[in-house]
């Protein structure tokens, strides 16, 4: 049977605090600190890592600052979770949220094709190696801000992913939000491009637009959200389903997990 997990958030955490969450672990984002970790930990739910700070970036010439990785190592240890999760990195040094609901760069910041690949490769290597449990990197959402160039092109995507020797996490609307903004014929065609068989996470949630850009909001799921989850789980060795939401009200919480749960025991 697939996991069912959501994210711990300021709306989550009090369904957590008060056993209404029918899930069977929360993802812990490492941004969050360690202090919070301790607090999701004292409940008795797996918990599964995903991100470390928000400095750290695969693709940054030296990501491995010695507080960060001291925070990780003690989050780890925590936490114990299953595998350790994390972006697949981006393509410019430094490279933020500024406006809209994606990353962006200045054009000077763009690194080239050359120094993402190989830095990529070798931290990934390095985390792998570090982390002492399975690494799943996560695939992003393409726009035009110099912050995702390269990464999003599957080929690229699925030779880091086998130069590394780790697992994906499939986050399926960063998948429909590359496919569209980068001219894809469709989502299905762009998913049957990566590398399916290594996928163990999936996290779902609901893009929407600006413009005539699709862009990650992290909206409740609706019933054609699961027509391209059925493809993946009919072509890929997914052991967790995670649903993305962003803050919302408990009831939304607590209905989309009932929804998923019944979707996912029908397939079982």
């Amino acid at each position: 049977m697939i996991k069912l997990g959501i994210p711990m958030l300021k709306s989550s955490y009090p369904l957590l605090e008060a056993g209404k969450l029918n899930v069977d672990y929360v993802v812990y984002y490492g941004q969050a600190g360690l202090e919070n970790l301790k607090k999701v930990a004292q409940h008795g739910k797996p918990i599964y890592i995903h991100d470390l700070a928000s400095s750290f970036w695969l693709n940054y010439v030296d990501p491995f600052k010695p507080d960060v990785m001291d925070e990780a190592r003690a989050m780890l240890d925590i936490a114990q979770s299953p595998w350790l999760s994390t972006g697949i990195g981006a393509s410019a040094e430094p490279q933020a949220h500024r406006d809209g609901p994606y990353r962006e760069a200045d054009a000077d910041q763009l690194q080239s094709r050359e120094t993402v690949t190989e830095n990529i490769i070798a931290h990934g290597r390095r985390l792998q190696e570090f982390a002492g449990i399975p690494l799943l990197l996560e695939n992003f959402n393409y726009h035009p801000t110099n912050a995702y160039e390269y990464i999003c092109e599957p080929g690229l995507f699925s030779f880091l992913i086998d130069q590394i020797g780790c697992g994906v996490l499939l986050d399926l609307a960063h998948a429909r939000i590359s496919a569209h903004n980068m001219g894809w014929p469709d989502s299905r065609t762009y998913l049957e491009a990566m590398p399916l068989n290594k996928i163990r996470e999936v996290h779902i949630t609901r893009p929407g637009w600006q413009g005539d850009q699709m862009v990650d909001l992290h909206q409740p799921l609706q019933a054609d959200d699961f027509d391209l989850l059925g493809f993946v789980l009919d072509h890929a060795p997914v052991e967790a389903v995670t649903i993305e939401l962003d803050d919302t009200d408990e009831q939304t919480f607590l209905d989309q997990i009932n929804i998923m749960r019944s979707y996912l025991a029908a397939r079982a």
